[in-house]
């Protein structure tokens, strides 16, 4: 992966986490986040919107600089795989078992 996700991986996600998406709404999705008209989702779009949509109050270097909080020792841009499954346990209102956050991680593209 070059640090996008298609259209197909996007539906793939979208079923992996239990959202009912037709092919149609991923359209929707891919057409309202892929601001430069090329059929993927590049990090930078998916910040932007992801400000937008989490919490209105989030800026786009606010979202950064939590991404880069799980970075840690990755290359810039990527987040290493124990590091997203530890999140995946610890943080949120609905936090995953150890299985669930591995299984999920496992269904991710690694570079």
């Amino acid at each position: 992966g070059g640090g996008s996700i298609t259209k197909e991986e996007l539906g793939e996600l979208m079923d992996t986490l239990g959202i009912d998406a037709s092919p149609e709404e991923v359209d929707l999705m891919i057409r309202e986040i892929d601001q430069d008209g090329n059929g993927t989702i590049d990090f930078e779009e998916f910040v932007a919107v992801m400000s937008r949509k989490v919490n209105a109050t989030y800026s786009a270097q606010q979202v950064k600089q939590a991404f880069k909080v799980f970075e840690g020792s990755a290359p810039p841009g990527y987040v290493k795989a124990e590091a997203l499954t530890r999140a995946l346990c610890t943080y949120g209102v609905e936090k995953l078992t150890l299985d669930q956050a591995t299984d999920l991680v496992a269904q991710l593209e690694t570079d």
